[in-house]
């Protein structure tokens, strides 16, 4: 018979790590809501043009990566390949800015681009962002910093710090372009094939190419501090002066541009230690709100790979399920009333209705290293009682029906 596999560039998060999933999910959610911010969740497929128009044409992700197909009306659609663009389109579809004069969402789900499979990038992955609507003061982008910070405080995650960059508003990002397509253009025959048509189209996505001979020739191109405008600069200036005030751990990248074309003055990237690639990155895009149809609207955001930062969050989550034996038909009856009670205490109790003696249920729960269980059988029944096991140190307690839910507290506590 065949044999099924993910296809490549999927992947299975299992049990185990599963439990670092939520943990990260849970705690992000926490810090984002102590923000002030609010989910949202957009469609996974979007109308193909939407990427076009909001990441760029000549981004790597919408010239190469997409997933793009027609549905039986002709219409091209994509897999979403990032969450800014579509979280973008509701705001402006929903008439969010009408509701609120700042807007603050948060998000967590899958996206897909057809990349090269390696370590910590799939075809199919998850990204926890944040998006800040209405917000000109850079104090707000100082604040989304600092709250993706917080994030990894929250998860445990160290030895991180920030690279940071301005871009400019649209006029520097334009002089700056023609700046690099002037000093670019002395190495066209040296380029990679891509880099030859980003020097004609955009050339400022040189600078994020990943080729090692282009990256050398970038480390001598002009910086865009050369060309910032005044009000640019003073930008700049106040987050640093915000995300130096908060402690928080950065440098100044002056060649940091990211991999996305909307991006306008301040963008940042997070690194762990000893990783090569960024876990996370964001920064403002004033100008993408009004391109996509929309207001006049400032916004600031980021996007974590959760998948990049799941090694780094140790699992630390003790096993604190009970696992519940009964000895005969009648103690699954009679467990399964005294103890559901328990369970919507918020206790987790596990039943095993499976008809095996004592002795191979206790065998089986060591060997898949569980710590707590409880056993009931015929005298269990008549003295009105369960026993508690400790499987690790194999300690039993007697603890009776009408004390269950506080003598189980009491004793998983030793």
């Amino acid at each position: 018979m065949e044999k099924y596999r993910k296809v490549r560039g999927m992947h299975d998060v299992l049990p185990d790590e599963g439990i670092k999933w939520n943990f990260f999910e849970k705690k992000a959610k926490e810090v984002c809501e102590l923000f002030g911010f609010n989910q949202i969740k957009t469609p996974v497929v979007e109308e193909k043009n939407l990427f076009e128009r909001g990441v760029g044409e000549q981004t790597d992700i919408v010239s190469k990566e997409m997933y793009v197909f027609k549905d039986r009306k002709g219409r091209e659609l994509a897999l979403r390949p990032e969450g800014t663009a579509s979280v973008v389109r509701s705001y402006i579809e929903n008439q969010l800015y009408l509701k609120e004069k700042i807007s603050r969402l948060y998000y967590f789900g899958p996206m897909f681009r057809y990349d090269r499979p390696q370590k910590g990038r799939y075809r199919q992955f998850y990204h926890f962002g944040v998006e800040l609507f209405g917000g000109k003061h850079p104090f707000f982008d100082g604040e989304v910093i600092y709250l993706l910070s917080s994030i990894f405080k929250k998860t445990g995650i160290k030895n991180y710090s920030f690279k940071i960059n301005s871009l400019g508003c649209s006029e520097c990002k334009l002089k700056y372009s023609e700046k690099l397509k002037d000093y670019f253009q002395n190495y066209k025959g040296q380029l990679c094939d891509d880099c030859k048509i980003r020097l004609e189209k955009n050339p400022l996505r040189i600078l994020d190419c990943k080729n090692k001979n282009c990256r050398e020739i970038s480390k001598k191109a002009p910086e865009i501090e050369e060309i910032l405008c005044n009000n640019c600069k003073k930008h700049f200036d106040k987050v640093i002066e915000y995300i130096k005030e908060m402690d928080i751990d950065f440098k100044i990248d002056k060649s940091l541009v990211r991999g996305l074309d909307y991006y306008t003055r301040t963008v940042f990237e997070v690194f762990i230690e000893g990783e090569e690639n960024a876990v996370a990155g964001g920064g403002r895009y004033d100008n993408l709100v009004s391109q996509m149809g929309g207001p006049e609207t400032p916004a600031v955001g980021f996007a974590i790979g959760v998948e990049r930062i799941i090694p780094y969050i140790k699992d630390e989550k003790e096993d604190r399920a009970i696992y519940c034996v009964f000895i005969g038909e009648e103690a699954k009856l009679w467990g399964v009333k005294n103890l559901s009670k328990v369970r919507e205490k918020g206790i987790c109790l596990i039943f095993d209705y499976e008809e095996r003696n004592l002795k191979n249920h206790l065998k089986i729960y060591n060997r898949e290293n569980r710590k707590w269980c409880i056993i009931i059988g015929e005298n269990e029944m008549k003295n009105n009682q369960v026993i508690l096991k400790n499987m690790k140190s194999g300690q039993q307690f007697q603890i009776s029906v009408e004390n269950l839910l506080d003598g189980i507290k009491e004793k998983m506590k030793c």
